[in-house]
């Protein structure tokens, strides 16, 4: 087990260090690195972000209804659901970083923010969530904090104090009842994050793919599909399979395929609404998923179903469980990167053309915003559809981020007593 924690551990390592290096090399020579261009100038990183702003609120919803609904169930992987709550919050916040051409001067946001804008909430909502997880994950381990202490590499254990049972019992209890006075503003919080990440989104007026009042459903199910995968996963590598967990991950299991089968539904009522009219921008749209983006639709829609029926039928096996958490979660990650090229594709300038005979719309295109071709060989400057493929120091820098928060989960658990004692 050590060995392939180390070797675990080295190769996350080498990935931070290789997406450290590729955002370096990215701020010196620009985001025209990307294959992002201005008609499509959100990609890779935004999905990245969305993607982990959810399976952070799953986390702490799992870890909060222990007290707010009375789900002892979890209680076992309390401390764990909370520690991954809080590791990827400050991954959502860290996939931003490199979307932002000239990150040093993020404190404009502070000092002057925008606030018809949903950014700066946005912002404000995932600093207070980290916050909170953050806090709500200490108090949870406080106890165990004052008796075993804290094992940081190269210096041993450290905040480890001499204490008796008898206080260790009232640290103990008092760490109960903060947890659940903190537990019912942990949660809707939790919910917030989902909801205004979505409505950064659903505010762009220029992008139909985004337009309507269930683009916040659906990231909150997408969130509760996510959170417990990620939740049973992290707990395994901590407490491996246990019988006694049996109870704890068949749950979770059930709680992610539900909540999986009811993104589905409100995805493809959605999917029925713009078909029925076959008009307008929202329709057209909808043709692009089915046109130009097939392979990821079918990846998003196979991967997620697939969880949903290893859920339902073979969550008592620990391989089905994490074949089924990996599932939802590659499906998932799948329909936060569609979220991107249909909205982006759809040109937005639009100019009416009247005819002798009918009226028509005239999609203006975008200026790429980079010379392309040489002088004797030009080519054209404007578009009105931008084939984006991520370029491989979007991959790398991606990548990075990925690692950097399972690496700080591996660290976590080794320096963090998550493991409770007999007592």
């Amino acid at each position: 087990m050590e060995k392939k924690y180390k070797f675990a551990t080295r190769i996350l390592s080498i990935m931070v260090i290789a997406g450290l290096v590729a955002w370096i090399y990215q701020l010196q020579k620009g985001l025209i690195l990307t294959n992002m261009r201005n008609p499509f100038t959100w990609g890779l990183y935004i999905a990245t972000w969305a993607f982990f702003v959810g399976t952070a609120a799953g986390g702490l919803v799992v870890s909060s209804a222990i007290y707010v609904f009375g789900a002892k169930e979890f209680k076992p992987i309390a401390k764990v659901a909370s520690l991954t709550a809080f590791v990827c919050v400050i991954g959502a916040m860290l996939s931003i970083l490199p979307d932002i051409g000239r990150p040093e001067r993020l404190y404009y946001m502070i000092i002057s923010p925008n606030l018809d804008s949903m950014l700066p909430w946005d912002v404000l909502v995932l600093v207070l969530y980290a916050l909170v997880s953050g806090i709500y994950t200490y108090i949870l381990l406080k106890p165990d904090i004052a008796s075993r202490g804290i094992k940081l590499p190269l210096l041993g254990t450290v905040l480890k104090r001499e204490v008796s049972k008898e206080e260790i019992e009232n640290i103990r209890e008092k760490s109960e009842i903060q947890a659940k006075r903190l537990a019912p503003i942990a949660l809707p919080l939790a919910i917030m994050i989902h909801t205004v990440t979505a409505w950064v989104l659903a505010t762009q007026f220029s992008r139909a793919w985004w337009y309507g009042g269930l683009l916040a459903p659906t990231f909150i199910a997408a969130a509760l599909a996510t959170g417990p995968a990620v939740v049973i996963i992290a707990s395994m590598i901590v407490y491996g399979y246990k019988n006694e967990l049996l109870a704890t991950f068949s749950l979770l299991a059930k709680f992610s395929a539900i909540s999986a089968v009811i993104l589905l539904f409100m995805y493809y009522n959605d999917f029925l609404v713009r078909f029925w009219w076959r008009s307008g921008r929202e329709f057209e749209v909808l043709k692009l998923v089915f046109s130009r983006y097939p392979l990821i639709h079918a990846i998003e829609i196979i991967f997620i179903l697939a969880s949903v029926i290893i859920f339902a039928t073979r969550s008592k096996s620990r391989n089905w469980l994490i074949a089924g958490s990996i599932s939802v979660l590659v499906g998932v990650f799948a329909h936060r990167f569609l979220l991107i090229p249909p909205a982006y594709n759809q040109i937005p300038l639009e100019i009416p053309v009247a005819t002798s005979t009918e009226a028509l719309t005239w999609f203006y295109p975008i200026a790429i915003g980079q010379i392309r071709g040489s002088l004797l060989n030009p080519q054209d400057v404007f578009t009105s559809f931008w084939n984006y493929v991520p370029s491989i120091v979007e991959i790398t820098i991606t990548t990075g981020v990925i690692a950097f928060v399972c690496l700080a989960y591996m660290l976590s658990i080794r320096a963090l007593p998550l493991i409770e004692e007999t007592r």
